[in-house]
Protein backbone atom coordinates (compact mmCIF):
# COMPACT_ATOMS: atom_id res chain seq x y z
CA UNK A 1 0.00 0.00 0.00
CA UNK A 2 2.83 2.36 0.89
CA UNK A 3 4.58 1.59 -2.38
CA UNK A 4 1.34 2.27 -4.29
CA UNK A 5 0.89 5.66 -2.61
CA UNK A 6 4.54 6.63 -3.09
CA UNK A 7 4.53 5.53 -6.72
CA UNK A 8 1.30 7.42 -7.47
CA UNK A 9 2.58 10.59 -5.83
CA UNK A 10 5.86 10.34 -7.73
CA UNK A 11 4.06 9.92 -11.06
CA UNK A 12 1.72 12.87 -10.30
CA UNK A 13 4.64 15.08 -9.33
CA UNK A 14 6.62 14.10 -12.44
CA UNK A 15 3.69 14.82 -14.75
CA UNK A 16 2.96 18.12 -12.97
CA UNK A 17 6.56 19.28 -13.49
CA UNK A 18 6.34 18.42 -17.17
CA UNK A 19 3.07 20.30 -17.64
CA UNK A 20 4.37 23.31 -15.65
CA UNK A 21 7.30 23.95 -17.97
CA UNK A 22 6.90 27.58 -19.23
CA UNK A 23 8.23 26.71 -22.70
CA UNK A 24 6.01 23.65 -23.21
CA UNK A 25 4.42 23.66 -26.68
CA UNK A 26 5.67 27.17 -27.51
CA UNK A 27 6.84 26.17 -30.99
CA UNK A 28 3.98 27.94 -32.79
CA UNK A 29 4.57 31.15 -30.82
CA UNK A 30 8.31 30.94 -31.63
CA UNK A 31 7.59 30.50 -35.33
CA UNK A 32 5.21 33.47 -35.24
CA UNK A 33 7.80 35.62 -33.45
CA UNK A 34 10.43 34.69 -36.06
CA UNK A 35 8.01 35.63 -38.84
CA UNK A 36 7.38 39.03 -37.23
CA UNK A 37 11.12 39.58 -36.61
CA UNK A 38 11.78 38.82 -40.30
CA UNK A 39 9.22 41.47 -41.30
CA UNK A 40 10.78 44.04 -38.97
CA UNK A 41 14.31 43.18 -40.21
CA UNK A 42 13.15 43.60 -43.82
CA UNK A 43 11.69 47.03 -43.07
CA UNK A 44 14.83 48.04 -41.16
CA UNK A 45 17.06 46.87 -44.05
CA UNK A 46 15.02 48.88 -46.55
CA UNK A 47 15.19 51.95 -44.28
CA UNK A 48 18.97 51.55 -43.91
CA UNK A 49 19.45 51.30 -47.68
CA UNK A 50 17.34 54.47 -48.04
CA UNK A 51 19.45 56.23 -45.42
CA UNK A 52 16.59 56.44 -42.89
CA UNK A 53 18.21 54.17 -40.30
CA UNK A 54 21.59 54.05 -38.58
CA UNK A 55 23.57 50.78 -39.00
CA UNK A 56 23.62 49.93 -35.28
CA UNK A 57 19.78 49.82 -35.23
CA UNK A 58 19.93 47.14 -37.94
CA UNK A 59 22.46 45.20 -35.85
CA UNK A 60 19.85 45.16 -33.04
CA UNK A 61 17.21 43.75 -35.44
CA UNK A 62 19.63 41.03 -36.62
CA UNK A 63 20.44 40.08 -33.03
CA UNK A 64 16.72 39.90 -32.17
CA UNK A 65 16.11 37.51 -35.10
CA UNK A 66 19.12 35.41 -34.08
CA UNK A 67 17.93 35.20 -30.45
CA UNK A 68 14.58 33.84 -31.70
CA UNK A 69 16.01 31.26 -34.12
CA UNK A 70 18.81 29.96 -31.90
CA UNK A 71 16.50 27.95 -29.53
CA UNK A 72 15.07 26.11 -32.57
CA UNK A 73 18.45 24.72 -33.68
CA UNK A 74 18.39 20.95 -33.36
CA UNK A 75 14.66 20.86 -32.51
CA UNK A 76 12.23 18.70 -34.44
CA UNK A 77 9.14 20.82 -34.92
CA UNK A 78 7.54 18.63 -37.55
CA UNK A 79 7.82 15.15 -35.97
CA UNK A 80 4.04 14.86 -35.56
CA UNK A 81 3.03 15.86 -39.11
CA UNK A 82 0.79 13.26 -40.80
CA UNK A 83 3.07 13.48 -43.83
CA UNK A 84 6.52 14.93 -44.33
CA UNK A 85 6.88 18.56 -45.46
CA UNK A 86 10.47 18.97 -46.65
CA UNK A 87 9.78 22.51 -47.91
CA UNK A 88 8.81 23.73 -44.44
CA UNK A 89 11.84 22.08 -42.85
CA UNK A 90 14.23 23.52 -45.46
CA UNK A 91 12.66 27.00 -45.09
CA UNK A 92 13.15 26.96 -41.31
CA UNK A 93 16.75 25.76 -41.67
CA UNK A 94 17.35 28.48 -44.28
CA UNK A 95 16.05 31.19 -41.89
CA UNK A 96 18.19 29.83 -39.04
CA UNK A 97 21.27 29.71 -41.28
CA UNK A 98 20.73 33.27 -42.56
CA UNK A 99 20.18 34.63 -39.03
CA UNK A 100 23.40 32.96 -37.85
CA UNK A 101 25.33 34.27 -40.88
CA UNK A 102 24.02 37.84 -40.50
CA UNK A 103 24.62 37.86 -36.75
CA UNK A 104 28.28 36.93 -37.31
CA UNK A 105 28.61 39.45 -40.16
CA UNK A 106 26.86 42.50 -38.62
CA UNK A 107 29.08 44.16 -36.02
CA UNK A 108 28.61 47.29 -33.93
CA UNK A 109 30.19 50.30 -35.61
CA UNK A 110 30.93 48.43 -38.87
CA UNK A 111 28.71 50.35 -41.29
CA UNK A 112 30.01 48.60 -44.43
CA UNK A 113 29.36 45.08 -43.12
CA UNK A 114 25.97 46.12 -41.77
CA UNK A 115 24.98 47.61 -45.11
CA UNK A 116 26.00 44.37 -46.83
CA UNK A 117 23.74 42.48 -44.42
CA UNK A 118 20.92 44.92 -45.22
CA UNK A 119 21.33 44.25 -48.94
CA UNK A 120 21.28 40.50 -48.39
CA UNK A 121 18.23 40.74 -46.12
CA UNK A 122 16.37 42.99 -48.56
CA UNK A 123 16.99 40.40 -51.29
CA UNK A 124 16.40 37.17 -49.31
CA UNK A 125 13.59 37.93 -46.85
CA UNK A 126 10.80 38.75 -49.35
CA UNK A 127 11.24 35.27 -50.88
CA UNK A 128 11.05 33.65 -47.44
CA UNK A 129 7.90 35.38 -46.14
CA UNK A 130 5.38 33.09 -47.85
CA UNK A 131 7.40 29.88 -47.15
CA UNK A 132 7.69 31.03 -43.51
CA UNK A 133 3.89 31.19 -43.39
CA UNK A 134 3.90 27.53 -44.49
CA UNK A 135 6.33 26.81 -41.64
CA UNK A 136 3.79 28.31 -39.19
CA UNK A 137 1.00 26.19 -40.71
CA UNK A 138 3.11 23.02 -40.51
CA UNK A 139 4.11 23.87 -36.92
CA UNK A 140 0.45 24.35 -35.99
CA UNK A 141 -0.53 20.99 -37.50
CA UNK A 142 2.39 19.19 -35.84
CA UNK A 143 1.61 20.82 -32.49
CA UNK A 144 -2.08 19.85 -32.75
CA UNK A 145 -1.14 16.22 -33.46
CA UNK A 146 1.35 16.23 -30.60
CA UNK A 147 -1.31 17.56 -28.22
CA UNK A 148 -3.70 14.80 -29.35
CA UNK A 149 -1.03 12.19 -28.63
CA UNK A 150 -0.34 13.67 -25.21
CA UNK A 151 -4.07 13.83 -24.48
CA UNK A 152 -4.37 10.11 -25.25
CA UNK A 153 -1.32 9.41 -23.11
CA UNK A 154 -2.84 11.36 -20.21
CA UNK A 155 -6.07 9.42 -20.59
CA UNK A 156 -4.22 6.10 -20.33
CA UNK A 157 -2.12 7.43 -17.47
CA UNK A 158 -5.06 8.60 -15.37
CA UNK A 159 -7.01 5.41 -16.12
CA UNK A 160 -4.16 3.40 -14.63
CA UNK A 161 -3.91 5.85 -11.74
CA UNK A 162 -7.64 5.40 -11.09
CA UNK A 163 -7.26 1.64 -10.83
CA UNK A 164 -4.33 2.14 -8.46
CA UNK A 165 -6.40 4.49 -6.29
CA UNK A 166 -9.27 1.99 -6.29
CA UNK A 167 -6.91 -0.66 -4.97
CA UNK A 168 -5.64 1.83 -2.41
CA UNK A 169 -9.22 2.58 -1.35
CA UNK A 170 -9.90 -1.12 -0.81
CA UNK A 171 -6.72 -1.47 1.25
CA UNK A 172 -7.59 1.60 3.33
CA UNK A 173 -11.08 0.25 3.92
CA UNK A 174 -9.68 -3.02 5.25
CA UNK A 175 -7.26 -1.10 7.43
CA UNK A 176 -10.07 1.04 8.81
CA UNK A 177 -12.08 -2.05 9.68
CA UNK A 178 -9.08 -3.44 11.53
CA UNK A 179 -8.56 -0.18 13.36
CA UNK A 180 -12.23 -0.02 14.36
CA UNK A 181 -11.94 -3.47 15.89
CA UNK A 182 -8.81 -2.51 17.80
CA UNK A 183 -10.42 0.71 18.93
CA UNK A 184 -13.38 -1.12 20.43
CA UNK A 185 -11.07 -3.40 22.36
CA UNK A 186 -8.99 -0.52 23.75
CA UNK A 187 -11.83 1.95 24.33
CA UNK A 188 -12.61 0.87 27.85
CA UNK A 189 -8.96 0.94 28.88
CA UNK A 190 -8.28 4.41 27.48
CA UNK A 191 -11.51 6.16 28.61
CA UNK A 192 -10.15 7.37 31.93
CA UNK A 193 -6.85 8.52 30.44
CA UNK A 194 -8.73 10.38 27.72
CA UNK A 195 -10.82 12.26 30.26
CA UNK A 196 -7.71 13.32 32.20
CA UNK A 197 -5.84 14.52 29.12
CA UNK A 198 -8.80 16.04 27.31
CA UNK A 199 -8.53 19.46 28.84
CA UNK A 200 -4.75 19.66 28.38
CA UNK A 201 -4.98 18.51 24.77
CA UNK A 202 -7.66 21.06 24.07
CA UNK A 203 -5.49 23.88 25.40
CA UNK A 204 -2.43 22.67 23.49
CA UNK A 205 -4.47 22.37 20.29
CA UNK A 206 -5.92 25.85 20.65
CA UNK A 207 -2.52 27.39 21.36
CA UNK A 208 -0.87 25.52 18.49
CA UNK A 209 -3.62 26.63 16.12
CA UNK A 210 -3.21 30.24 17.24
CA UNK A 211 0.55 30.15 16.67
CA UNK A 212 0.15 28.42 13.30
CA UNK A 213 -2.48 30.94 12.21
CA UNK A 214 -0.30 33.86 13.28
CA UNK A 215 2.76 32.54 11.46
CA UNK A 216 0.76 31.68 8.36
CA UNK A 217 -0.87 35.13 8.35
CA UNK A 218 2.51 36.86 8.80
CA UNK A 219 4.04 34.80 5.98
CA UNK A 220 1.06 35.54 3.75
CA UNK A 221 1.34 39.27 4.47
CA UNK A 222 5.10 39.32 3.80
CA UNK A 223 4.74 37.29 0.61
CA UNK A 224 2.01 39.67 -0.61
CA UNK A 225 4.05 42.74 0.33
CA UNK A 226 5.30 44.89 -2.58
CA UNK A 227 8.69 44.96 -0.82
CA UNK A 228 11.37 42.25 -0.74
CA UNK A 229 11.74 41.07 2.89
CA UNK A 230 14.36 38.95 4.68
CA UNK A 231 14.83 38.09 8.37
CA UNK A 232 18.18 36.68 9.56
CA UNK A 233 20.35 36.62 12.66
CA UNK A 234 22.71 39.53 13.27
CA UNK A 235 25.65 37.71 11.67
CA UNK A 236 23.63 36.89 8.54
CA UNK A 237 24.65 33.22 8.70
CA UNK A 238 21.25 31.90 9.79
CA UNK A 239 18.33 33.03 7.63
CA UNK A 240 14.87 32.66 9.17
CA UNK A 241 12.68 33.95 6.35
CA UNK A 242 12.88 35.24 2.77
CA UNK A 243 9.64 36.18 1.03
CA UNK A 244 8.76 34.58 -2.28
CA UNK A 245 9.27 37.74 -4.34
CA UNK A 246 12.92 38.04 -3.25
CA UNK A 247 13.52 34.29 -3.69
CA UNK A 248 12.42 34.56 -7.32
CA UNK A 249 14.29 37.81 -7.97
CA UNK A 250 17.62 36.39 -6.71
CA UNK A 251 16.96 32.85 -8.07
CA UNK A 252 17.40 31.31 -4.61
CA UNK A 253 16.67 27.61 -4.18
CA UNK A 254 16.21 27.97 -0.42
CA UNK A 255 16.17 30.77 2.16
CA UNK A 256 19.56 29.76 3.60
CA UNK A 257 21.23 30.74 0.29
CA UNK A 258 20.52 34.43 0.97
CA UNK A 259 23.29 36.87 1.91
CA UNK A 260 23.83 40.60 1.56
CA UNK A 261 26.40 39.87 -1.15
CA UNK A 262 23.63 38.13 -3.10
CA UNK A 263 21.35 41.16 -2.65
CA UNK A 264 23.80 43.90 -3.69
CA UNK A 265 25.62 43.87 -7.02
CA UNK A 266 28.70 45.38 -5.38
CA UNK A 267 30.26 43.45 -2.48
CA UNK A 268 31.82 46.63 -1.06
CA UNK A 269 28.41 48.31 -0.92
CA UNK A 270 26.98 45.25 0.87
CA UNK A 271 29.78 45.55 3.46
CA UNK A 272 29.09 49.28 3.97
CA UNK A 273 25.37 48.63 4.43
CA UNK A 274 26.05 45.92 7.05
CA UNK A 275 28.50 48.16 8.92
CA UNK A 276 26.00 51.03 8.93
CA UNK A 277 23.21 48.74 10.20
CA UNK A 278 25.35 47.34 13.04
CA UNK A 279 26.57 50.82 14.00
CA UNK A 280 23.23 52.69 13.93
CA UNK A 281 20.81 49.75 14.51
CA UNK A 282 18.71 51.08 11.64
CA UNK A 283 19.24 52.16 8.04
CA UNK A 284 16.57 53.96 6.02
CA UNK A 285 16.32 54.39 2.25
CA UNK A 286 19.77 53.16 1.22
CA UNK A 287 19.78 53.52 -2.57
CA UNK A 288 21.91 51.11 -4.60
CA UNK A 289 22.17 48.72 -7.53
CA UNK A 290 20.67 45.36 -6.49
CA UNK A 291 21.22 41.92 -7.98
CA UNK A 292 18.66 40.36 -10.26
CA UNK A 293 18.11 39.32 -13.86
CA UNK A 294 18.76 42.01 -14.93
CA UNK A 295 20.19 44.11 -12.02
CA UNK A 296 17.89 46.90 -10.88
CA UNK A 297 17.95 50.05 -8.76
CA UNK A 298 16.40 49.63 -5.34
CA UNK A 299 15.97 51.29 -1.94
CA UNK A 300 17.04 49.13 1.03
CA UNK A 301 16.15 49.63 4.71
CA UNK A 302 17.12 47.60 7.76
CA UNK A 303 16.44 47.22 11.52
CA UNK A 304 18.18 45.34 14.31
CA UNK A 305 15.67 43.56 16.58
CA UNK A 306 15.30 40.53 18.85
CA UNK A 307 13.98 37.25 17.48
CA UNK A 308 13.90 33.83 19.16
CA UNK A 309 15.84 35.17 22.09
CA UNK A 310 18.73 36.58 20.08
CA UNK A 311 19.70 39.59 17.92
CA UNK A 312 18.40 39.57 14.38
CA UNK A 313 18.25 41.88 11.38
CA UNK A 314 15.13 42.67 9.36
CA UNK A 315 15.92 43.95 5.85
CA UNK A 316 13.46 45.03 3.18
CA UNK A 317 13.80 46.70 -0.21
CA UNK A 318 11.71 47.78 -3.16
CA UNK A 319 12.34 48.38 -6.86
CA UNK A 320 12.80 51.99 -8.05
CA UNK A 321 13.95 51.17 -11.61
CA UNK A 322 10.91 52.93 -13.08
CA UNK A 323 11.71 56.09 -11.16
CA UNK A 324 15.36 55.91 -12.22
CA UNK A 325 14.32 55.48 -15.84
CA UNK A 326 12.04 58.50 -15.65
CA UNK A 327 14.84 60.54 -14.07
CA UNK A 328 17.16 59.57 -16.92
CA UNK A 329 14.53 60.46 -19.53
CA UNK A 330 13.95 63.83 -17.89
CA UNK A 331 17.70 64.44 -17.80
CA UNK A 332 17.97 63.71 -21.53
CA UNK A 333 15.00 65.97 -22.30
CA UNK A 334 16.47 68.75 -20.16
CA UNK A 335 19.94 68.64 -21.75
CA UNK A 336 19.30 67.70 -25.40
CA UNK A 337 18.17 69.80 -28.34
CA UNK A 338 15.21 67.87 -29.75
CA UNK A 339 15.83 68.78 -33.40
CA UNK A 340 19.55 68.02 -33.73
CA UNK A 341 20.21 65.61 -30.85
CA UNK A 342 23.08 67.84 -29.66
CA UNK A 343 23.41 69.45 -26.24
CA UNK A 344 21.09 72.41 -25.75
CA UNK A 345 22.46 75.81 -24.71
CA UNK A 346 22.22 75.15 -20.96
CA UNK A 347 23.88 71.73 -21.17
CA UNK A 348 26.61 73.02 -23.51
CA UNK A 349 27.48 75.88 -21.16
CA UNK A 350 27.66 73.55 -18.18
CA UNK A 351 29.82 70.89 -19.89
CA UNK A 352 32.05 73.49 -21.56
CA UNK A 353 32.74 75.17 -18.19
CA UNK A 354 33.78 71.79 -16.75
CA UNK A 355 36.12 71.16 -19.69
CA UNK A 356 37.65 74.65 -19.33
CA UNK A 357 38.27 74.02 -15.61
CA UNK A 358 40.08 70.77 -16.46
CA UNK A 359 42.15 72.50 -19.15
CA UNK A 360 43.02 75.30 -16.71
CA UNK A 361 44.08 72.82 -14.01
CA UNK A 362 46.40 70.84 -16.30
CA UNK A 363 47.39 73.82 -18.52
CA UNK A 364 46.04 72.17 -21.66
CA UNK A 365 45.08 74.01 -24.87
CA UNK A 366 41.46 74.02 -26.05
CA UNK A 367 39.66 76.02 -28.73
CA UNK A 368 36.10 77.27 -29.00
CA UNK A 369 34.29 77.27 -32.38
CA UNK A 370 31.24 79.39 -33.12
CA UNK A 371 29.43 78.12 -36.24
CA UNK A 372 26.62 79.84 -38.11
CA UNK A 373 24.74 78.75 -41.25
CA UNK A 374 25.02 81.39 -43.96
CA UNK A 375 21.75 82.90 -45.20
CA UNK A 376 19.65 80.50 -43.13
CA UNK A 377 16.71 82.91 -43.03
CA UNK A 378 16.74 82.88 -46.83
CA UNK A 379 16.59 79.06 -46.80
CA UNK A 380 13.52 79.17 -44.53
CA UNK A 381 11.84 81.92 -46.56
CA UNK A 382 12.55 80.25 -49.92
CA UNK A 383 12.09 76.56 -49.16
CA UNK A 384 10.01 76.53 -46.00
CA UNK A 385 10.70 75.76 -42.35
CA UNK A 386 10.46 72.00 -42.92
CA UNK A 387 13.52 72.10 -45.20
CA UNK A 388 15.18 74.44 -42.71
CA UNK A 389 14.65 71.93 -39.92
CA UNK A 390 16.12 69.16 -42.10
CA UNK A 391 19.17 71.35 -42.75
CA UNK A 392 19.69 71.88 -38.99
CA UNK A 393 19.28 68.18 -38.22
CA UNK A 394 21.68 67.19 -41.02
CA UNK A 395 24.28 69.65 -39.77
CA UNK A 396 23.93 68.25 -36.26
CA UNK A 397 24.59 64.72 -37.54
CA UNK A 398 27.64 65.93 -39.47
CA UNK A 399 29.10 67.66 -36.40
CA UNK A 400 28.68 64.53 -34.30
CA UNK A 401 30.36 62.49 -37.06
CA UNK A 402 33.28 64.83 -37.76
CA UNK A 403 34.19 65.79 -34.18
CA UNK A 404 35.48 63.56 -31.37
CA UNK A 405 33.55 62.21 -28.41
CA UNK A 406 35.66 64.29 -26.02
CA UNK A 407 34.62 67.50 -27.80
CA UNK A 408 31.61 69.42 -26.49
CA UNK A 409 29.03 70.21 -29.21
CA UNK A 410 25.82 72.18 -28.77
CA UNK A 411 23.14 74.17 -30.52
CA UNK A 412 22.96 77.61 -28.92
CA UNK A 413 19.81 78.64 -30.75
CA UNK A 414 18.43 79.10 -34.25
CA UNK A 415 21.15 78.36 -36.81
CA UNK A 416 23.99 79.02 -34.36
CA UNK A 417 26.14 76.12 -33.08
CA UNK A 418 29.21 75.91 -30.86
CA UNK A 419 31.95 73.33 -30.27
CA UNK A 420 34.70 73.26 -27.65
CA UNK A 421 37.67 71.18 -28.86
CA UNK A 422 39.62 69.56 -26.03
CA UNK A 423 43.46 69.56 -26.12
CA UNK A 424 43.44 71.40 -29.45
CA UNK A 425 45.75 74.33 -30.28
CA UNK A 426 45.28 77.05 -32.88
CA UNK A 427 46.83 75.16 -35.80
CA UNK A 428 44.84 71.97 -35.25
CA UNK A 429 41.63 73.93 -34.60
CA UNK A 430 41.93 75.78 -37.92
CA UNK A 431 42.39 72.48 -39.73
CA UNK A 432 39.29 71.05 -38.00
CA UNK A 433 37.26 74.17 -38.81
CA UNK A 434 38.30 74.14 -42.48
CA UNK A 435 37.41 70.46 -42.71
CA UNK A 436 33.97 71.18 -41.21
CA UNK A 437 33.42 74.11 -43.57
CA UNK A 438 34.36 72.01 -46.62
CA UNK A 439 32.23 69.06 -45.45
CA UNK A 440 29.18 71.31 -45.04
CA UNK A 441 29.71 72.86 -48.46
CA UNK A 442 29.90 69.38 -50.03
CA UNK A 443 27.16 67.89 -47.86
CA UNK A 444 24.18 66.41 -49.78
CA UNK A 445 21.00 68.21 -48.77
CA UNK A 446 17.31 67.65 -49.52
CA UNK A 447 15.82 69.19 -52.59
CA UNK A 448 12.95 71.65 -52.33
CA UNK A 449 10.65 72.46 -55.24
CA UNK A 450 13.07 70.66 -57.56
CA UNK A 451 15.98 72.91 -56.53
CA UNK A 452 19.13 71.82 -54.71
CA UNK A 453 19.52 73.55 -51.35
CA UNK A 454 22.98 75.10 -51.06
CA UNK A 455 24.57 75.40 -47.67
CA UNK A 456 27.73 77.11 -46.42
CA UNK A 457 29.10 77.73 -42.95
CA UNK A 458 30.95 80.61 -41.32
CA UNK A 459 33.14 79.75 -38.33
CA UNK A 460 34.81 81.90 -35.67
CA UNK A 461 37.58 80.47 -33.45
CA UNK A 462 39.04 81.51 -30.12
CA UNK A 463 41.64 79.67 -28.04
CA UNK A 464 41.48 79.49 -24.24
CA UNK A 465 43.15 82.30 -22.31
CA UNK A 466 44.43 81.60 -18.80
CA UNK A 467 41.77 82.16 -16.11
CA UNK A 468 39.30 83.35 -18.76
CA UNK A 469 35.62 82.49 -18.11
CA UNK A 470 33.58 80.71 -20.76
CA UNK A 471 31.62 83.88 -21.52
CA UNK A 472 34.83 85.66 -22.51
CA UNK A 473 35.85 82.92 -24.93
CA UNK A 474 32.33 82.89 -26.39
CA UNK A 475 32.47 86.64 -26.91
CA UNK A 476 35.82 86.46 -28.73
CA UNK A 477 34.69 83.52 -30.87
CA UNK A 478 31.47 85.38 -31.70
CA UNK A 479 33.47 88.43 -32.76
CA UNK A 480 35.60 86.20 -35.00
CA UNK A 481 32.40 84.75 -36.48
CA UNK A 482 31.15 88.25 -37.23
CA UNK A 483 34.49 88.94 -38.96
CA UNK A 484 34.02 85.82 -41.12
CA UNK A 485 30.51 86.94 -42.02
CA UNK A 486 31.69 90.44 -42.93
CA UNK A 487 34.50 89.05 -45.11
CA UNK A 488 32.02 87.27 -47.37
CA UNK A 489 30.88 84.20 -45.40
CA UNK A 490 31.81 80.53 -46.04
CA UNK A 491 35.14 81.02 -44.30
CA UNK A 492 37.01 80.60 -41.03
CA UNK A 493 38.19 83.56 -38.96
CA UNK A 494 40.43 83.61 -35.87
CA UNK A 495 39.93 85.88 -32.87
CA UNK A 496 42.63 88.57 -32.91
CA UNK A 497 42.74 89.17 -29.15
Amino acid sequence: MTLTVAGSLWLVQKKARQLALPTLHSELWQAYQIHMAMDRLLLASQDLLKGKLVPDDLVVRVQVLRSLTQPLEGQHLFDFLPESRPAAESTLQRVISLSRQWDEQAQWGDAAATRQVAEQAAESLPRLQKPMHEVMVATNISLANELDAERQHLYDYFTGLGWALLGLLIGVSLLVLRLVGNYREARELSRNLTELNQHLEQRVTERTAELAEGQALLKQILDASPSDVVLADSSGKQVYFVNQRLMQRLSLDQASDFSLNRLFCNAREALHFREALLARHRVDDWEGLLAGEPPYWGVVSGRLLEYRGGPAQLIWSYDISLRKGMEQELLVLATTDALTGLSNRHAFMQRAQELLKTAERFDQPCTLLMLDIDHFKQINDTHGHQIGDKVLATLGELLKKELREVDIIGRLGGEEFAALLAQTDQIDAIQVAERLRASVEAMPLPRANGEQVRLTLSIGLASRHPAEPLEGALGRADAALYKAKSAGRNRVAWATN
